[in-house]
């Protein structure tokens, strides 16, 4: 890539993702960061990680594995979220600070109105 086009990046990145370049340790620590109560996305954002995921597919950074056989080309049922997390959410949050994807969306945190539990 050139100068421009890796500029071009990052702007995207740092507008798509508010907390890219923070440290996520810092935002993470217990007492002194973003309580884990705040720790929240909002539907646009789920809106949003949906088009991630289906550009990074088609794009062959996020492929199948003897795990998760998924087809490439359907829109409506992709990769398992194990398969995003290990393919795009780990590598993307690590290259940004190692911060979770919510904080990576809103560094100070949102109000939760509900939770959906889950696990690694």
């Amino acid at each position: 890539l050139g100068a421009s086009s890796i500029c071009s990046q990052l702007c995207r990145q740092r507008q798509t993702y508010p907390g890219w370049g923070l440290d996520g340790r810092s935002l993470h620590a217990k007492g002194t960061g973003v309580p884990a109560s705040r720790w929240c996305i909002t539907r646009c954002d789920l809106r949003l990680l949906r088009r991630e995921i289906q550009a990074a597919t088609l794009q062959g950074r996020i492929v199948p594995t003897e795990l998760d056989r998924f087809d490439t080309t359907d829109s409506k049922v992709g990769p398992s979220m194990y398969t995003v997390v290990d393919q795009y959410i780990k590598p993307l949050t690590a290259d940004a600070g190692c911060m979770s994807w919510a904080l990576l969306r809103h560094p100070r945190g949102l109000p939760c109105g509900f939770f959906i539990t889950h696990c690694w």
